[in-house]
């Protein structure tokens, strides 16, 4: 069936939708809670269809129209006793503040002050709701930024006048910015920049405002529904780790190895700026969390020299986590940076300006992103930023350290090289300890939910059970006393690696508790973090009077390193399949090359 876009038809969305409700399939049940100022229900089929797209089966709970305040501090209404996965709170200056903008409208100076200072007393308003909201709540909250007003009544004057609506909205929304910075979840989206992209003309309908209090024309509702359903996709969908770029006609103009590395386009003007800017909205990617490599027919002298020597250059040798520069196909060369970086393929982006190549990776790598350039290299940047496997909505500490830890893995698998044969045990427990590893385990805080919910979402190989969480699922066990949630930190003299492993126990009765989580990102793994970080946990556990751990395996196709966990740290398999260790806390691990301690401080 072919895929929807924001120029579809209004009908085929509402034929869609009702297909959608109907028949599910095995999409991922979410529920999604409408708040706003304005009728929210036209926007249902958009985002709906939106959201399926993205692997989602959403229902709706919709607020009471122009209940936003009720809708956010109520705890018997419609929204909080939905219990939301996540909540949108779309609002708008004309609804909020109605009677001052008439005031506004006056021009008499009195009247002009303090109607935009109550303006700003109702947005301060609506900040303590939203915050009081997400300190009591779970769900996921994101708010739209006020839209500007459709007209001013000052005309040109609005420009540079007091009474001006549309530096108002800009100051408003600077407080709801800086009230995200202070929210634990919150996140904002930019709804200004969504409307503005299709105009005033195409954004409003004005008989629709005054018949159904829907303001918003049919062509902004799909615009709206695609970018919030990114945004949703973004909280909850495992985003893209790596970003595998072609070269030729790509980081730059023409064939390095006909042209030379003088003749290729790239430069400040021209075509060649188009360039520039391409590799420089990669190395923001890059700053963002995600690894650079590339895949490139070429001649390694040459494209070295471009890296190393050309003025114009933002993406030089060491930005890049991985390459693959030869003559084999591009399927093979990004298998084998899969296999390089320890990622799956489902992990990868990759962007060629090829259609042969891209062609071939669909075909061959189905599970890989595949971004197809246009011909017009003016467009990279725009066709980069529109694909949805590299939205972000929060950035971790991990992320924005991603490219350093990568660069400390390089030294370290330096280091193993210089090594004796690791296939003797004494030589491998020498390189072991030459590591100095050090691993801090504690139970989990409100900071490190981010972060958690991140490694439920993307850790595939060495995890029990594969289970999915999002940030509200988290942060709800987190609270909950019959669970503990613990969260593994490791360094070694190369640097830090950051928060890389987690445990999930959930009390079974008074002296048992069973492990519903285990997992440990791909980076640590062959260090034995893995059993000093269970053996802080026993002793954690044990001294709260736990006698027995049980857990259960789930294989999938990818966690073959997680199979003998379990029977290699003491633990019994019964017939159905449940393992379990004790009397607690037993033979301790064989952990003597690691540092480890476990950190009490629950702040």
């Amino acid at each position: 069936m072919q895929e929807l876009t924001v120029q579809s038809g209004s009908v085929e969305f509402q034929r869609r939708w009702r297909e959608l409700r109907d028949h599910p399939g095995e999409r991922r049940p979410l529920c999604v809670a409408l708040v706003g100022s304005f009728t929210l229900d036209t926007l249902v089929p958009y985002l709906g269809c939106f959201l399926a797209q993205r692997g989602f089966a959403p229902r709706f709970i919709i607020a009471p129209f122009n209940q936003v305040y009720q809708s956010l501090l109520d705890v018997n209404g419609v929204v909080r006793s939905g219990k939301p996965d996540v909540v949108l709170v779309l609002t708008r200056l004309e609804d909020l503040c109605a009677p001052q903008l008439q005031r506004l409208a006056t021009l008499v100076p009195e009247a002009v002050q303090s109607a935009r200072a109550e303006a700003h007393d109702e947005v301060a308003r609506l900040c303590s709701a939203l915050l009081g909201f997400e300190q009591v709540e779970t769900s996921a909250l994101v708010v739209g930024t006020l839209p500007a007003p459709v007209s001013s009544p000052l005309g040109l004057l609005d420009g540079s006048h007091p009474a001006s609506l549309h530096h108002l909205v800009r100051e408003l929304n600077l407080t709801l910015w800086h009230t995200t910075q202070q929210a634990r979840s919150m996140r904002l989206v930019d709804i200004e920049a969504v409307l503005g992209l299709l105009g005033t003309e195409r954004t409003w309908d004005h008989r629709m405002a005054y018949l159904a209090g829907c303001p918003l024309s049919t062509a902004a509702l799909r615009s709206l529904g695609a970018r919030l359903a990114r945004v949703v996709g973004a909280l909850f969908l495992p985003t893209a780790k790596v970003v595998v770029v072609d070269l030729d006609n790509t980081l730059w103009g023409g064939i390095v190895g006909e042209d030379g590395p003088q003749g290729i386009v790239l430069g400040e003007t021209g075509l060649g700026a188009a360039f520039v800017a391409f590799q420089e909205a990669l190395l923001s990617l890059r700053a963002q969390g995600v690894l650079l490599a590339v895949a490139s027919k070429n001649n390694e002298a040459d494209v070295f020299e471009v890296f190393d020597s050309h003025p114009a250059m933002r993406l030089r040798r060491e930005h890049w986590a991985a390459s693959r520069i030869g003559w084999q196909s591009k399927s093979t060369s990004l298998k084998e940076l899969a296999e390089e970086l320890s990622l799956g393929l489902d992990s990868f982006v990759f962007v060629d300006d090829s259609a042969t190549e891209c062609a071939e990776v669909r075909r061959l790598l189905p599970q890989v992103t595949v971004v197809e350039l246009p011909p017009d290299p003016a467009r990279y940047v725009e066709v980069l930023r529109s694909e949805p496997a590299l939205d972000r909505m929060r950035l971790t500490a991990e992320d924005l350290m991603r490219a350093v830890a990568y660069d400390a893995e390089k030294a370290r698998a330096g280091a193993q090289l210089a090594a004796a044969d690791l296939s003797d045990p004494g030589a491998l427990r020498a390189h072991l300890k030459s590591l100095e590893l050090k691993v801090a385990a504690r139970r989990l805080r409100t900071c490190d939910v981010p972060r958690a919910a991140q490694l439920t979402q993307k850790t595939n190989q060495f995890n029990l059970t594969t289970i999915r969480r999002s940030e509200a699922e988290v942060e709800l066990l987190r609270r909950d006393p019959e669970w503990s949630l613990y969260v593994l930190e490791v360094v070694d003299r190369f640097g830090d690696y950051g928060q890389t492993g987690l445990i999930f126990a959930r009390r079974a009765d008074a002296h048992t508790w069973h492990l519903d989580t285990v997992l440990l990102s791909c980076r640590v793994l062959g260090r034995g973090v893995e059993s000093a970080f269970l053996w802080q946990v026993i002793e954690d556990l044990t001294g709260r009077g736990v006698r027995t751990l049980t857990a259960r395996v789930v294989p999938t196709a990818k966690n073959g390193p997680v199979m003998d966990f379990l029977p290699r740290h003491g633990f019994t398999c019964d017939l159905q399949d449940t393992w379990s260790r004790g009397p607690l806390p037993g033979q301790p691990f064989d952990i003597d090359h690691i540092a480890s301690e476990f950190s009490r401080d629950e702040r």
